[in-house]
C-alpha cells in the first residue's frame, strides 16, 4: 500500500494506492469521501492496481480558496502517478467527475462505471429532493448542522421510498460520520468553488465502455441520469439494483464488487 499526497494547482490531495495491474480510480460521493470504497480497494487490489482519493474539498485533501475543475484534479492526479490510463468508478459526484473528465480526456479513461451518478449542469426536479433541499437551506441558515446532515442523509441514503429506519443504521451512520467531517472541515467548497461542463447536454458523446448502475429507490433525477446515457452513450449498458437507493456499494458490498470486478474483466 502506498499514500500520499499529490500536488495540484492551488491545493493537493491525499491519495492511497493498492495492488499490481491496470489501474482503477474510485471517486467518492460528494460531501463523502475516500473512506466509502473500503470494501472495493480489498476487492480490486488482487488484480489491478486500485487508487482512491479525496476530492478536493473533502476528506483529507485541502479547502479550496478560490475556483477550480475536479476534473483537471484528476488529471494532475494521473501525471504525478505516471498513469497514462485509467478506468474511473464514481458515485454520484464522483461519477460527475469522472463523466466531466472522460468527456475531455477521452484517450485516457479505459472504461466508467457510473454509480448512481449525476451529471454536471444537471436540473433537479423530483419533489422529494426539492422539498430537502428547502430544508437543507433553512438548517443551514439557523446554523443547525445536524439538521442539516440528517437532510442529505434523507435524500442521498435513504431515498424517496423509504423511512431512515428502513435503512441499514451502520451505512447511516459511516455517511453521517463523512458528511459531518466533510462539512466541518471544508464547509461547502467543494461543490461552491468547482467550475464543470454541462455533461447532461453531452452524454451522446461519451466514447469509453461505460456500464452505468442504479438503484430501485433512488430519485427519479438519478435514475432518469442512468437511461438517458445507458440510451445515448456510445457503448454502454445499465444495471438496476433492486432494494437499494443512492448508495448502491455501502449497502450492497458484494453484490457491487462482483458487477464491477465483472465489467472490468470483460
Amino acid at each position: 500500500m502506498t499514500s500520499g499526497r499529490v500536488q495540484v494547482e492551488n491545493g493537493e490531495l491525499a491519495y492511497e494506492l493498492r495492488g499490481e495491474g491496470d489501474p482503477v480510480i474510485l471517486l467518492h460521493g460528494g460531501m463523502l469521501d475516500s473512506r466509502m470504497w473500503d470494501a472495493e480497494m480489498t476487492a480490486l487490489e488482487d488484480r489491478y492496481t486500485a487508487i482512491r482519493y479525496d476530492a478536493r474539498g473533502h476528506g483529507e485533501s485541502s479547502t479550496p480558496k478560490e475556483r477550480f475543475k475536479h476534473y483537471e484534479d484528476l488529471r494532475a492526479l494521473m501525471a504525478a502517478l505516471e498513469l497514462p490510463r485509467a478506468s474511473l468508478v464514481g458515485l454520484s459526484g464522483g461519477g460527475r467527475i469522472a463523466v466531466d473528465f472522460a468527456l475531455t480526456y477521452p484517450d485516457l479513461v479505459d472504461n466508467l462505471v457510473l454509480v448512481a451518478t449525476g451529471l454536471s449542469a444537471m436540473t433537479t426536479k423530483d419533489p422529494f429532493v426539492l422539498e430537502q433541499n428547502k430544508k437543507l437551506e433553512e438548517a443551514v441558515a439557523r446554523g443547525d448542522l445536524p439538521a442539516a446532515i440528517e437532510c442529505v442523509l434523507r435524500m442521498w441514503v435513504d431515498g424517496p421510498r423509504r423511512a431512515p429506519s428502513d435503512v441499514d443504521q451502520e451505512v447511516r451512520r459511516r455517511c453521517q460520520e463523512m458528511y459531518t467531517q466533510t462539512i466541518t472541515r471544508h464547509g461547502g467548497s467543494g461543490f461552491t468553488l468547482m467550475d464543470e461542463l454541462r455533461a447532461i447536454e453531452r452524454t451522446g458523446e461519451l466514447t469509453p465502455r461505460t456500464l452505468t448502475l442504479v438503484g430501485d429507490l433512488d430519485s427519479s433525477d438519478i435514475v432518469d441520469i442512468s437511461e438517458q446515457i445507458a440510451g445515448e452513450a456510445r457503448d454502454a449498458r445499465k444495471i438496476v439494483v433492486p432494494g437499494v437507493a443512492h448508495m448502491i456499494n455501502l449497502e450492497k458490498p458484494a453484490r457491487f464488487s462482483r458487477i464491477l470486478l465483472d465489467f472490468l474483466a470483460c
